[in-house]
């Protein structure tokens, strides 16, 4: 299907809109490969029909990239910004700025929230130019350790720093994400956090058939062949595995650039023992022959695949990388070793043998399996679609009301010393200096409110939709947290 033009999707945003409804602009790097484009498309299609005025703004994929624009159906309120693509060019980022930066002026949203990381510096710091009220991002995960250098990585970390200064409010899918954001890498203080759960329409996966019967346990594995999800980790599993377990077979769906690699795991083991479907545009078929899901990454966000076998009754066996040891029970469960042993799941450290003694267990107790399988259905029902509709709807009248209260029609004047305050030195923007005194919403002369706690320490983040929540992993997590750069 062909989105709609810049100029069509602005000429249409304007018009009457419901009461209570806001006008939104998401921005989302591409519709590449990967749980974002999936959330972002059916919330603003759902969100189009509770009558907000809203927009999918994102970019163009890289040469050979998987897209997903097979998710879009005719009506979905897409901007295309041809010049935005994740990798850094720096005359197509300043030209993608400035189209962000003219379509906010001329749509004049209440609300941006970005989504991604470079979606996330661009359309954050045109918003803040174009005046825009309300500003929030997501980390769907982050590529702030495990994807670059060390320099590279210290360098990213201070870029989000300063963008946070800039942003309402920072949005996570975890309380892990939670740890990570403010304690780990200081981006932001707590206060500042806001713990927003993944939501996905489940029905479809709870409709989903249970394995075929047969003797042999089989393992799926869906996602981007890339470094980070720790691929050749991937390959030593399926090897041990099929030498030392009789009864497994592997199916792996997924692409990218280290296909190379599964080929030749696929070659060695043979087609029965290991298929290689290549990427699937609709994964049920893959999760409809499996019993349970491997994760090997280094990193993760919160795998939307994982949520989707849950809910499908399958089990999953991971490592403990990111937003993960958020999507399994916290109640720890006896079991053999080799695995930190739950309800629903299990998490490994980032070795061979102890996923290969996992599965073997898994293999042989198809008693213990199914259990883990019925946890795994109840587990998932907490990231229902609509639950994260209403918290999304919720956070943003919180925010437009919080900003009406400050003085929204000085909006830009207070957006422009926000992003000065981000770069410049502390001394020359320091609460009660002569340009601090003259911002938005403070009379002349009067004190401006002092800065959130910084550095994080005593305040809660607060969990949309609920109370306050603890961040910190527990001790097993800890232990097995992979080491990275």
């Amino acid at each position: 299907m062909q989105p709609r033009s810049l100029e069509s999707r602005v000429s249409s945003g304007a018009g009457p809109r419901p009461p209570g409804s806001a006008q939104v602009c998401a921005v989302l790097t591409r519709l590449g490969a990967g749980g974002p484009p999936i959330q972002a498309v059916l919330v603003a299609r759902r969100m189009r029909q509770r009558g907000h005025a809203w927009s999918l703004v994102t970019g163009s994929c890289a040469a050979g990239e998987q897209e997903m624009s097979y998710l879009l159906q005719p009506g979905d309120p897409i901007v295309r910004v041809p010049e935005m693509i994740r990798a850094v060019s720096p005359w197509r980022d300043a030209a993608a700025l400035w189209r962000l930066y003219r379509l906010f002026r001329r749509l004049r949203p209440d609300v941006v929230h970005t989504h991604t990381a470079k979606a996330g510096v661009l359309g954050r710091v045109a918003a803040r130019l174009a005046g825009v009220p309300v500003v929030l991002h997501t980390f769907h995960g982050n590529v702030l350790s495990a994807y670059f250098p060390r320099p590279v990585n210290w360098l990213l970390r201070g870029v989000e720093r300063a963008l946070a200064a800039i942003t309402d409010t920072i949005c996570v899918l975890s309380p892990q994400q939670a740890e990570e954001i403010t304690r780990r890498f200081g981006i932001a203080p707590p206060n500042r956090v806001r713990i927003l759960p993944l939501g996905i329409d489940l029905e479809p996966w709870r409709r989903l058939a249970p394995p075929p019967p047969g003797p042999d346990l089989v393992v799926g594995w869906l996602g981007r062949l890339v470094p980070v999800k720790n691929i050749p980790l991937l390959c030593a599993v399926v090897r041990a595995a099929v030498r030392e377990i009789p009864r497994i077979r592997f199916v792996l769906a997924g692409d990218g650039p280290e296909r190379p690699l599964v080929e030749r795991l696929v070659a060695e083991t043979g087609e029965r023992r290991c298929r290689f479907l290549g990427w699937q545009q609709d994964v049920r078929a893959v999760i409809r022959q499996c019993h349970a899901l491997i994760l090997t990454s280094r990193n993760e966000g919160t795998p939307v695949a994982l949520i989707q076998a849950m809910a499908a009754g399958r089990t999953f066996v991971s490592t403990p990388a990111g937003g993960v040891v958020d999507l399994v029970d916290p109640a720890p469960l006896a079991g053999p070793p080799g695995g930190d042993w739950r309800r629903n799941a299990v998490l490994c450290p980032p070795s061979p043998e102890a996923f290969v003694r996992v599965l073997h267990t898994l293999a042989e107790d198809r008693e213990r399996l199914e259990r883990m399988s019925q946890a795994s259905r109840t587990f998932a029902v907490r990231f229902d679609f609509e639950r994260l509709v209403h918290d999304l709807e919720g956070l943003y009248a919180e925010l437009l009301a919080r900003r009406r209260g400050a003085g929204a029609a000085s909006t830009w004047a207070a957006s422009v010393l926000d992003l000065a305050r981000a770069v410049a030195p502390s001394k020359f923007l320091a609460p009660g200096s002569a340009l601090v005194a003259g911002r938005a919403g403070v009379p002349d002369g009067a004190q401006p409110a002092a800065p959130p706690c910084w550095p994080p320490g005593e305040p809660t983040i607060e969990k949309v939709g609920g109370g306050p929540v603890e961040a910190p992993m527990n001790r097993t997590h800890q232990r097995h947290k992979p080491a990275v750069g």
